[in-house]
C-alpha cells in the first residue's frame, strides 16, 4: 500500500471570478486540467470516481468549517480512512490539498509547480480521482481567502 499525502497552501490571485460562479462543474474542470497535464507528460488520463469525490468534498467542507488546511480531518482521519468510510476499497491513494486558490487552473498549477504534489499528479499507481471544493466568506490567517481544495487520487483493489 503506497500512501502519499502532501500539503500545499499557497495563494494565487490571478483570477478574480467568484468561486461560486463555477462551483457546479468543478470536479469535471479539475479533472480536465489534471488530465491535460498528465497527457503532456505522457501519462494516461484519470477517471472521476463518485466515492472519492464524496470523501474529498467532505474533507474540503471540514477544512472550511474549522478554518484550517490540513491532511488530517477534525476527527483525526487521514485520506485513507476518509475514502474507506466513503465505501472505496483502495490499493493505493494520494492526496493534495490547497487553500486560497481563486480558480481551478490556479489550484492545479499550484500543485504542478510543487514537487511533491506534481509527483502525486503524475503517479503511476493511481487510476481514479475525486475532487472537493468549499468556500466561505472572510479570510484565514495571512489574508488567505477561505477556499479549500482537496484532490484524492487512488486505485481500487
Amino acid at each position: 500500500m503506497k500512501k502519499r499525502a502532501l500539503l500545499l497552501g499557497l495563494i494565487s490571485s490571478a483570477v478574480t471570478m467568484p468561486a461560486r460562479a463555477w462551483q457546479g462543474g468543478i470536479d469535471e474542470a479539475v479533472l480536465q486540467e489534471v488530465n491535460a497535464f498528465r497527457r503532456s507528460q505522457g501519462r494516461p488520463p484519470l477517471r472521476l470516481e463518485g466515492r472519492l469525490s464524496r470523501a474529498a468534498q467532505l474533507h474540503s467542507r471540514d477544512m472550511l468549517n474549522h478554518n484550517r488546511m490540513s491532511h488530517s480531518g477534525s476527527d483525526g482521519s487521514d485520506a485513507g480512512l476518509r475514502i474507506t468510510r466513503a465505501g472505496y476499497r483502495w490499493r493505493s491513494y494520494r492526496e493534495n490539498v490547497g487553500a486560497g486558490y481563486m480558480g481551478v487552473q490556479d489550484a492545479v498549477m499550484g500543485w504542478v509547480y510543487s514537487p511533491g504534489h506534481r509527483e502525486n499528479l503524475l503517479a503511476d499507481d493511481v487510476t481514479q480521482v475525486g475532487v472537493g471544493y468549499a468556500d466561505g466568506p472572510g479570510m484565514m490567517a495571512g489574508n488567505i481567502p477561505r477556499r479549500f481544495w482537496t484532490l484524492v487520487l487512488a486505485a481500487p483493489r
